[in-house]
């Protein structure tokens, strides 16, 4: 009877390392797969806040600088219109003189860069 105590003993101990070892394989995955996700959603906030950075400027900013490229006396600016052409966000800002309007002025939404435009001086 002692044989068969102590081989259920050491059996019941060898059960014990195994699962014990198992659990703590078990929370060692756990740890690293909570600490990936961890990584992946500080990567995603890094991108984040990496687009806010390059945030498009307020329309009233454009109508500004698209002001400053107008050399006609008596023509405005009027009020800028946000379009995306091949991905890249565009101010296209009319411009009036004397309440007709007379050509457009595009800029780039980000960095405020005059692309150029259409229309020209009034006539007469």
């Amino acid at each position: 009877m002692i044989k068969k105590s102590t081989m259920a003993l050491l059996a019941l101990v060898v059960l014990m390392v195994i699962v014990s070892g198992c659990t703590t394989n078990n929370n060692n995955t756990t740890q690293n797969n909570t600490q990936n996700i961890s990584n992946q959603s500080n990567n995603n906030n890094n991108t984040t806040n990496t687009t806010n950075s390059t945030k498009v400027m307020s329309a009233e900013e454009a109508k500004k600088i698209a002001q400053q490229y107008v050399n006609e006396p008596g023509v405005t600016a009027g009020t800028p219109v946000l379009n995306t052409v091949n991905g890249r966000q565009i101010y296209v800002v009319p411009l009036y003189d004397n309440g007709q309007a007379v050509g457009e002025i595009e800029l780039d939404a980000i960095t405020g860069e005059n692309l150029g435009g259409a229309g020209g001086a009034p006539s007469g």
